[in-house]
């Protein structure tokens, strides 16, 4: 079998990297392509913003007097916030600023620093203008609506939530040459992030993930365990059980004033009358010491007992 080497085109350029992976047996450059692009973009944890709370603003359409955006422009800019952190959480994060000012991702403060620090939030066009937000910060995979939380922070106003790194993967597969053989493949993958991994981090990520659920099939635990299997005398007791429920009264030779009585009572098989047992019966109307004596020598018949 081939070993594959591992490059890079060139040196990464700030969230764009270029890898290649050849010589290839041939069909194994889409395989291998297409599963880690799906695992970039589809797998890998970030931190994204999940509540906003915005001082003085009740919901997403309020304005706020002395400052140029609306709430709901704000949280889309505070949307575009990146964290480089991969674990914890939640973390707390706000901005408290007054007078004329331009409001960056510089002036974040709290528990955890935005990547992306030049990142334009709002404006504060009047002097007596103050803008106080609050957010939190979560740890998670892929894209998060508001529906699919179950919960709820107080006084916080709740939005979606883009946690993967990865914003756009490219696969190409070529032709790859050893010796004097071309029927190889070679794969390149251009991966661009968006700052809080490198690309070279994120290919090494979610390779790792992949060899992770490889190595699951090959290491014997998708085998039952033992101790799960149902013994013998567990399948016959299941199968006597669900004997019982196809037995109806009628079928038992009781005198017919005792199956009226145990139809009025919705006893219709064996299984609902070895459910009710002795002592409920005794208390049933129409129902005396002599029928139950009668219902116990036909249970004695099957091997059952009220008891």
């Amino acid at each position: 079998m081939l070993t594959p080497n591992f490059f890079t085109i060139s040196a990464e350029e700030g969230n764009y990297g270029k890898f290649i992976i050849e010589p290839l047996p041939t069909g194994f450059g889409n395989s291998i392509g297409h599963a880690l692009r799906r695992t970039l973009l589809s797998s890998l944890k970030g931190a994204a913003i999940t509540n906003v709370k915005v001082e003085g603003a009740l919901h997403l359409f309020t304005t706020i007097s002395g400052v140029k955006e609306s709430v709901l422009d704000i949280i889309l800019n505070l949307k575009q916030l990146k964290f480089d952190i991969k674990e914890g959480g939640p973390f707390k994060i706000s901005i408290d600023k007054k007078g004329v000012n331009k409001v960056t991702g510089r002036d974040i403060e709290g528990e955890i620093s935005p990547v992306n620090k030049d990142l334009y939030i709002g404006e504060i066009s009047d002097n007596k203008g103050k803008l106080s937000v609050e957010a939190i910060v979560e740890i998670g995979i892929g894209y998060s609506t508001v529906e699919e939380r179950e919960e709820k922070k107080v006084g916080f106003i709740p939005v979606d939530a883009f946690f993967s790194p990865v914003k756009k993967v490219v696969i190409k597969i070529t032709e790859a040459r050893v010796g004097r053989k071309a029927n190889f493949e070679k794969l390149v993958v251009e991966i661009w992030t968006d700052g809080s991994v490198s690309p070279r981090d994120a290919l090494k990520e979610a390779s790792s993930l992949m060899t992770d659920h490889f190595a699951y099939i090959l290491s014997g635990k998708d085998t039952p365990v033992a101790a799960n299997k149902k013994t013998d005398e567990e399948v016959k007791k299941e199968a006597i059980d669900k004997k019982l429920f196809e037995i109806i009264i009628d079928e038992l030779n009781l005198p017919s004033r005792v199956i009226n009585a145990l139809l009025r009572e919705k006893i219709e098989t064996v299984a609902d009358l070895i459910k009710v047992g002795q002592g409920k019966l005794m208390e049933m109307k129409g129902v005396g010491k002599k029928s139950i004596q009668l219902i116990e020598e036909e249970l004695k018949k099957m091997g059952i007992s009220l008891n």
